[in-house]
């Protein structure tokens, strides 16, 4: 029988391998359901689900059977990039068992056999075609128009949200948050000056990621000569914001090898009206950011940006090559100061640090 019904995971081991313990003593009849096909969603479904969310409550899970006959479990963040390295964790502790396969992140089908339908509205070969967007000033973002044969602006967030869908099933989990930085959908048009057909994507997308790839992978940053810049504003709502800024880096040439950002929040409850902290709290997150800061240094890869504190949050941003490591680093220090400072992590993609551009703009007309 299927052993779920009292037992739970023990967190007093390890975690991970807790979860793998369970699956493994129920992947065969786990198997059986699946081929079968009887009361998955009672018999499977509610129960993994209900485990992986004890283990880690930001991961999914999609179960099926392979072409070859065994079955899969891809363990998906959903998109979310934080989340993504936890889940390549996961995956990569997963024991061998007969019948069954284990990957992290959607894979893609890269074949056009299929049809996603989704507010009444149907996305394939047929009525999508793409063309890039190409703007001389960010040579290397890869922002895609996708042209919907129906397209009505009336229904543009609709169209969107199902053209994302399904060039998350076409080309995968990891292409669409490693490679396409962004998308957008419109109808047909005369002044479209050519449209490239979906089957030609792949191609396209592998060849701008060899080309980023072979421009950016000896590139490296010093930052022995950097210097900061004290920024003092206010919001729309008249609070007081202070920032500090690695002014010097804003003006670096090579931003796009280093296209992620990590954004790590603190929120607090302010000490007056100001809207900012008190001193212990104020110092307390000062010390962190910089263990934090230490820790990612150990590696290439990682350029310490700056600060913005105001009412009630204080963010500090680093530039990264990659989001791995550094998901990992934050997944320790938000469970190390867990009971001392409310703090969260996430990640965006901006391969020209244009979020920064008005600190450069601002020391600029400083100077």
């Amino acid at each position: 029988m299927l052993n779920t019904t009292d037992q739970q995971i023990d967190n007093h081991t390890d975690p991970i391998q807790s979860f793998w313990d369970w699956f493994a003593e129920n992947s065969d009849e786990f198997f059986q359901i699946i081929q079968s096909h009887d009361q998955v969603e009672e018999r499977l479904i509610t129960k993994l689900g209900a485990q992986l969310n004890a283990l880690h409550p930001s991961l999914y899970f999609l179960v099926g059977l392979e072409d070859d006959g065994k079955a899969h479990l891809y363990i998906t963040p959903e998109g979310v990039v934080q989340h993504v390295a936890y889940a390549e964790k996961m995956v990569d502790a997963a024991p061998a068992l007969p019948n069954w396969s284990f990957k992290a992140l959607k894979p893609g089908t890269k074949k056009l056999e299929f049809e996603i339908r989704t507010e009444g509205l149907t996305f394939g070969k047929n009525n999508l075609q793409f063309y890039p967007i190409v703007n001389p000033n960010f040579p290397d973002k890869i922002d895609l128009m996708f042209v919907y044969d129906s397209f009505h602006p009336e229904s543009y967030q609709e169209i969107l949200n199902g053209t994302f869908l399904f060039l998350d099933s076409f080309l995968g989990e990891e292409v669409m948050i490693n490679t396409v930085d962004h998308i957008e959908v419109r109808g047909p048009g005369a002044d479209i000056e050519e449209l490239i057909p979906l089957e030609k994507l792949p191609d396209y997308l592998n060849w701008r990621e060899k080309e980023f790839v072979e421009k950016y992978q000896e590139i490296t940053y010093d930052p022995t000569d950097d210097s900061y810049t004290g920024f003092e504003g206010t919001t729309q709502e008249d609070m007081p914001i202070i920032s500090t800024i690695n002014t010097t880096v804003l003006n670096w040439d090579h931003k796009a090898s280093h296209p992620w950002i990590l954004v790590i929040m603190n929120e607090y409850i302010p000490a007056n009206e100001s809207g900012f902290p008190d001193a212990d709290t104020f110092d307390l997150m000062v010390s962190v950011e910089e263990k934090i800061e230490e820790r990612l240094m150990q590696r290439p890869g990682f350029i310490f940006l700056g600060t913005e504190t105001v009412n009630g949050i204080r963010e500090a941003f680093f530039a990264c090559r990659d989001f791995r490591y550094a998901s990992e680093v934050m997944d320790e220090f938000i469970e190390a100061y867990a009971d001392k400072l409310n703090m969260r992590m996430e990640f965006f993609k901006d391969r020209y640090w244009q979020s920064f551009e008005k600190y450069r703009q601002a020391n600029h007309l400083e100077d």
